[in-house]
Order: C-alpha cells, then sequence, then structure tokens
C-alpha cells in the first residue's frame, strides 16, 4: 500500500515538500474551505523564505485547491455545488468503466487486504485518517490498475478535489458505515471477478458518496444540479 503525503514530503527537495505538506493540509481538510492562508504563517511553519511557500500556492491555485486575490488575501477554495456535481460526474463516467477494465488484472491477495481492513471497521473503530487513507488507496490501486498512465494523473486530481469533499461528508456517521458496506460490497465482485456486478456497486456507491456529500449544510440532495451539468449525470 502507499505512503502518505507526509512520509513521502521527508525525501523532497524543500520547493517541493512545502507544496506537498500544504497541499496535504488543504486536501485532508487540515485547512478549512474558505479559511484564510496566511504566509507568514507559513514562513514560521516550514522555516523558509517566502519564495518556495509562493511559488506552492501559485501551484495549488492552478489546482484549483486556492484561491488567490490581489489586495484582498489568500484562501483555500470553496466547494460549491456546481464542484459537487461536477467531480462525481466525472467519477461516474470513469470509475464504473474502468472497474470493468481493471477487474481481471487485480491481484486477489491486495483485494483481500483491502476488504480484511473494511470487515474489521465492522465491529472496530479507526481514525479518521487511516480510514480515508485506505477509502483512497482502494480506488486508486482500481485505476492504476487499467495501465492508462494518463488516465491515472488525470483521476489523481479529481479525487484531490474529491476527497475534501468525503472528508466533511464521511465525518457523519451513518455515512462511514453505509461506505463499509459498499466497499465489502465492491471487493466482493472483484474478488468473484464479475465485472457487471463491480460496474454496478461501484456506480451504486459513487452516487451514495454524492449523496452523503449534500447532506452537508448548504447542500440538500434535493437542490436543483447546475444546468450545464444535469445532462450528464449518471442516474438509476
Amino acid at each position: 500500500m502507499q505512503a502518505d503525503g507526509r512520509g513521502a514530503a521527508a525525501t523532497q527537495p524543500l520547493q517541493e515538500k512545502v507544496y506537498t505538506l500544504i497541499k496535504d493540509e488543504i486536501v485532508n481538510c487540515g485547512m478549512s474551505p474558505g479559511s484564510v492562508i496566511c504566509e507568514d504563517v507559513l514562513v514560521e511553519k516550514f522555516g523558509t523564505s517566502r519564495t518556495p511557500i509562493r511559488e506552492a500556492l501559485l501551484r495549488l491555485q492552478r489546482e484549483r485547491l486556492v484561491d488567490i486575490f490581489p489586495r484582498q488575501g489568500t484562501f483555500v477554495s470553496q466547494i460549491s455545488l456546481k464542484d459537487i456535481y461536477e467531480i462525481y460526474q466525472l467519477r461516474l463516467i470513469i470509475e464504473p468503466q474502468v472497474i470493468k477494465i481493471s477487474c481481471r488484472n487485480l491481484d486477489p491477495a491486495v483485494l483481500s487486504e483491502f476488504r480484511d481492513f473494511f470487515t474489521r471497521l465492522e465491529t472496530q473503530e479507526c481514525p479518521y485518517a487511516e480510514w480515508f487513507r485506505q477509502d483512497r488507496e482502494l480506488h486508486s490501486y482500481i485505476v492504476d490498475s487499467s495501465g492508462n498512465r494518463q488516465l491515472q494523473q488525470m483521476y489523481a486530481t479529481i479525487m484531490d478535489q474529491n476527497l475534501r469533499m468525503r472528508i466533511l461528508a464521511g465525518k457523519i456517521p451513518s455515512r462511514m458505515r453505509d461506505t463499509n458496506h459498499e466497499h465489502l460490497a465492491i471487493l466482493d465482485a472483484l474478488l468473484a471477478k464479475d465485472e457487471e456486478k463491480a460496474e454496478q456497486v461501484m456506480a451504486s456507491h459513487i452516487l451514495s458518496s454524492r449523496a452523503g456529500v449534500l447532506r452537508l449544510e448548504g447542500f440538500r440532495e434535493g437542490s436543483p444540479s447546475p444546468d450545464d451539468s444535469k445532462s450528464l449525470l449518471y442516474e438509476k
């Protein structure tokens, strides 16, 4: 299984390390959507000059994780209703198809390891950070097994945005429990090499995840989708 961002940052050059650590804080909601980013605080925190901080923030701005407003300040980007529909639209286009492609390429031993982890959570508690790491690794493992490097890169960007939404929604106790059941259904279909079932349960899982995000304060399941996304949303 993959190392987390903090572990990877330890061996990176300073500029890349600063970028990785700031991004990790944003993606994992250590910095909440809409919160102010103060360069002085980051300079003191990382013990570096302003140059790598500013370069990291500009890079994160290009990734739509940071908003920089001249003479106003720098902020963690907000999550809009349109963002939610667009991100889940992409996931629904990609993942149900990719799981069919990857189904027969996946290592049963790795799948069993994931299944053991999510099965243990039926009776044991787990720190949120570890749970979300395993969740992301499962989805990334399925996509990586497609062998398509362009898809892997695009998917990583999508998941950086989606993880913020899912962390906020995942702290709703019922959503975490439901997600465990959905992961087990996905893993059972993959271990059985049932491509059609895997496609079906993956699509259902993503729709349930979207519904969980829409239950957050400020978003509702019944809210109308943005006009330019409505026609492409994957619905059962």
